[in-house]
């Protein structure tokens, strides 16, 4: 099977028997359904016209941010007079996939005598990845106060630099890893043209930034596209690179798709050998500055979403861009120290890293160890700062 829910490894973590129940899952009319909505779900993401932003002859950038946001509000508006509630994925959160698998899977393995558990994770607790896009070169002095507060509260987070507008200086990366943080590529130009590039010339882009800048290859496992926008072409050379994508959003309103978009799922997926973690927390700029949401608000969207995704057993993936989240903007500055601290305490959570979840889940996928003596790795459980 070339696209894989990751559901199924984690409620079944038996090799041998999930692929039996796999088999048996495909043939029977309820299974059938939920995979072909699974695959139906990603193979649309991405597989829109491309958006006429990333068509212009000069790159989107060039426009002031505060005049991209108040058309992406504008556009917001229409689309959401013109389609309400109805459109799939439902927004902030797109339940019936995971929850048509979850029934079609337990009775499947009720009846072929299979034990499937509900999705576990190492420790028991579900995963929390802080991401960081750091979208321009001024985004790269705003990582020293987002990093200050992160361990201040004992949290490890990722970040994400793009070659052409924000790469970092190796010591700083190199500082950020030592303290148990990760980093991955975001994009190349953040110009919305890379999934349209055609695979060659990705595959060239990729290279090029590895061979200037070889010390960051073993460093970068990750990827994340810029705007979120991908293609198959894209989807296809990322996975001959990199480990882990962190592309596709579970659901998204108001973005570069317009409408509504997303891959409706709070559960990672194998796509041949790349692992796809779904961004399932609602995003900082479209909360505050696109659907016009306090900062409190944003806080109680990220509550309510996180409960979510925590009792199904899902990933949970926040993006917080320092632009738009730092002591200058001090609501959402707030709102942020109160969701990591929330979270820190949460005994139901794992503040993890990307290639901690990649690995865990690889090591679920053997049927000879367990995750104790796989020797997976938990996560950065990093101590509170000391008071005073």
């Amino acid at each position: 099977m070339e696209l894989e829910s990751l559901y199924y490894r984690l409620t079944v973590p038996d090799a041998a028997a999930r692929e039996r129940l796999l088999a048996a899952f495909a043939h029977e009319a309820d299974g059938a359904a939920v995979l072909h909505r699974e695959t139906a779900a990603f193979a649309a993401y991405g597989s829109a016209a491309q958006p006429l932003f990333s068509r212009l002859p000069i790159p989107y950038r060039v426009v002031p941010q505060s005049a991209r946001t108040a058309l992406l509000r504008a556009l917001y508006r229409r689309a959401e007079r013109r389609i309400g509630d109805a459109a799939w994925p439902r927004w902030p959160v797109e339940r019936s996939l995971d929850d048509a698998r979850a029934s079609a899977w337990a009775h499947a393995a009720a009846r072929g005598g299979i034990v499937a558990r509900t999705p576990a994770w190492p420790g028991g607790r579900a995963p929390l990845l802080i991401t960081h896009d750091i979208d321009s070169a001024a985004d790269l002095s705003r990582i020293a106060p987002i990093r200050a507060l992160e361990r201040e509260i004992g949290v490890a987070s990722s970040f994400g630099f793009v070659p052409r507008l924000s790469w970092p200086a190796r010591a700083a990366v190199e500082a950020l890893v030592d303290e148990g943080c990760e980093v991955y590529l975001h994009d190349i130009g953040h110009d919305g043209r890379l999934p349209y590039a055609g695979p060659a010339a990705i595959a060239a882009a990729f290279d090029a930034v590895f061979r200037e800048h070889a010390w960051a290859r073993p460093l970068m496992c990750g990827f994340r596209a810029g705007q979120l926008l991908t293609s198959p072409a894209l989807r296809r050379v990322v996975a001959d690179w990199f480990d882990y994508d962190l592309s596709i959003p579970d659901t998204e309103r108001g973005g570069p798709y317009g409408d509504a978009a997303g891959c409706g799922t709070v559960f990672p997926f194998l796509d041949g050998s790349l692992v796809e973690i779904p961004l399932t927390l609602p995003q900082d700029v479209y909360l505050r500055h696109v659907y016009g949401l306090t900062a409190g608000q944003a806080l109680e969207m990220w509550r309510r979403k996180l409960d979510h995704i925590v009792s199904v057993g899902g990933v949970a993936v926040l993006n917080v861009h320092p632009v738009w989240v730092n002591p200058a903007r001090p609501d959402m500055w707030q709102a942020y120290r109160t969701f990591l601290a929330e979270a820190r305490a949460d005994a139901r959570l794992w503040i993890t890293t990307p290639s901690s979840v990649v690995a865990a889940l690889h090591a679920l996928g053997d049927a000879a160890r367990t995750d104790a003596d796989a020797g997976v790795d938990t996560g950065v459980d990093m101590p509170h700062a000391a008071a005073g």
